[in-house]
């Protein structure tokens, strides 16, 4: 079975990576042939020092019908071009077979040295790698660090599944130049390398962990895996897909884990160190635009690149969210729980907490990892931890966790207008300067029924406030003509509040109580001023 044609946004991606690159005609005819020329299934082939690729056992099963080997390193071609200024503006490209030009190159081999790695129909000149690059460097002093730029473009045209099969050899290429700098340059070891992949590229990077360990007795410092590709992957032996095993930190960023037939393109398996799933690992914030939408805000970009941002949007979520994490002044802090529905629902918002762990995404997460292993918060023979998070639904898409919990008032005024269904949103006015504020939270994205005497609870994302000291509040009623009992003609629609609790899962120390003044009405369509001094007690 082909897995990726159950894939519906893998599939139209791949017609749209044939229409941008081919004739109408070739386009029909690459559609109509088969995924790859297949091979005997016990055949082995073998490319020199890289190694030999069998596709039988583990690679070949019931859930990954895949019988082709990779093409060759001539037809794959990878590139690995090196960058060591933070303007990116002299490239310097690495030769396997000229070890000695490493010397002149400018890598510290003491410092950080990055690897960059595309996916599936991408190429290394596609926009967010040299972003990544130019992003990462910014993070060091000038030639402290260095970014290589890994481009297999050669191999990650369609079919899918020859896609799939040239990220082995790309792996072990890739294995071999980090080896070669290594013993060029002298690195006491591996600890500071750090490769990033996105989709296929994060398998990449894997099998480079891999062959790094099998061939040379090497363990990379670190593998990150931006939302690693689902089809052939899923379910498969942790030597086919990106592993835990595969360096010494894993960390995962799920954010297109949808079911394959419901068109998600990353793995929800958890497979590394530390798994994070923000928004749940799927159905990100401002992915379900329209096609106009999508296209009125993407003018520059090319067609074939609005149409992947338009269909792929949960999954290029993952390199946004990793890329900002870097310069980010907001922590990305996720919290580990049950499930996300028991998140969404504020059961989760302590880090001190026992039995709860909190943890950066992102670029800072290797960090929080090693520092709670020390205090011995993880421990060798625990599950890693998986955590969840929310994002706002554009840039910057960081944003604080707040549970507030509302009380509505049950003094008679309030018990004699009776319960009322609208939305309720919170804006949040930081104390010291009154400009910086949240955007107004949705206390719940549909109406619901707000009784007096009860209590109400909700986490929502909000910018990150460091000492907020007032709310503005905003009442809307839902009206329905067809209901008479939802009219309000006499009188303005209402709701009154006895307070509002505000607490922050990234500051500890915050505690907030709000009132109404005398406690008043919430008014629709104004804006209504909650203070801490408004309160009775």
């Amino acid at each position: 079975m082909y897995v990726a044609n159950t894939t519906g946004g893998l599939m139209l991606q791949t017609m749209l990576y044939l229409a941008n690159h081919t004739s109408r005609a070739a386009v029909n005819t690459l559609i109509d042939m088969p995924p790859a020329p297949k091979s005997d299934i016990n055949e082995v082939k073998c490319f020199g020092v890289y190694g030999c690729f069998p596709i039988n056992g583990p690679w070949n099963t019931v859930t990954r019908t895949i019988s082709v080997h990779p093409q060759k390193p001539s037809e794959i071609e990878p590139h690995y071009t090196l960058y060591t200024d933070r303007s990116m503006e002299h490239a310097k490209y690495i030769d396997l077979n000229d070890p000695d030009s490493v010397h002149t190159m400018g890598i510290n081999p003491k410092g950080k040295l990055y690897l960059v790695v595309h996916g599936y129909l991408e190429s290394g000149a596609i926009p967010w790698m040299l972003e990544m690059g130019r992003t990462l460097l910014s993070q060091c002093a000038e030639g402290e660090c260095a970014v290589i730029i890994i481009d297999w473009g050669g191999g990650s045209s369609p079919p899918y599944v020859q896609a799939v099969a040239n990220i082995r050899l790309v792996g072990s290429i890739t294995a071999h130049v980090i080896h070669m700098l290594y013993e060029e340059l002298r690195m006491p070891n591996l600890d500071n390398v750090h490769i990033i992949g996105h989709s296929l590229g994060s398998h990449l990077s894997g099998y480079a962990g891999y062959h790094l360990q099998h061939d040379f007795g090497l363990k990379l410092g670190r593998i990150t895996g931006l939302d690693p590709a689902a089809p052939l992957f899923t379910d498969t032996d942790r030597i086919v897909r990106l592993d835990r095993s595969d360096a010494k930190f894993v960390d995962i960023l799920h954010t297109d884990a949808n079911p394959l037939m419901k068109g998600g393109l990353g793995i929800i398996q958890r497979i590394g160190h530390v798994d994070f799933y923000p928004n749940g690992g799927f159905d990100n914030p401002g992915c379900d635009k329209k096609l106009q939408d999508v296209m009125k805000n993407n003018r520059k970009n090319t067609f074939f690149m609005t149409m992947q941002e338009f269909i792929g949007c949960n999954h290029l979520r993952s390199e946004q969210f990793f890329m900002e994490s870097i310069t980010s002044k907001c922590p990305f802090l996720g919290i580990t729980c049950d499930s996300y529905e028991s998140f969404k629902d504020a059961k989760c918002i302590s880090c001190d907490e026992p039995g709860h762990l909190c943890m950066r995404m992102g670029f800072h997460s290797q960090q929080d990892y090693e520092e709670q292993k020390s205090r011995g918060l993880i421990k060798p023979k625990d599950p890693p931890p998986v955590f969840y998070m929310m994002t706002s639904d554009r840039p910057p898409f960081c944003r604080a966790h707040y549970r507030i919990t509302v009380r509505v008032s049950s003094h008679d005024e309030s018990t004699l207008h009776g319960g009322e269904i609208g939305t309720l949103s919170i804006r949040l006015h930081e104390e010291r300067n009154k400009k910086k504020t949240t955007e107004r939270m949705k206390f719940s994205q549909k109406a619901m029924y707000f009784e007096p005497g009860f209590e109400y609870t909700a986490l929502l994302p909000g910018r990150d406030l460091q000492q907020p000291g007032h709310a503005s509040v905003y009442w809307e009623y839902q009206t329905n003509f067809l209901n008479p009992l939802t009219w309000r003609i006499l009188s303005s629609p209402r709701i009154y509040l006895e307070y509002i609790l505000i607490e922050s899962m990234e500051s500890s120390d915050l505690y907030l109580k709000l009132c109404p003044l005398h406690e008043g009405a919430i008014l629709s369509g104004t804006e209504n001023i909650l203070h801490a001094h408004y309160c009775k007690d």
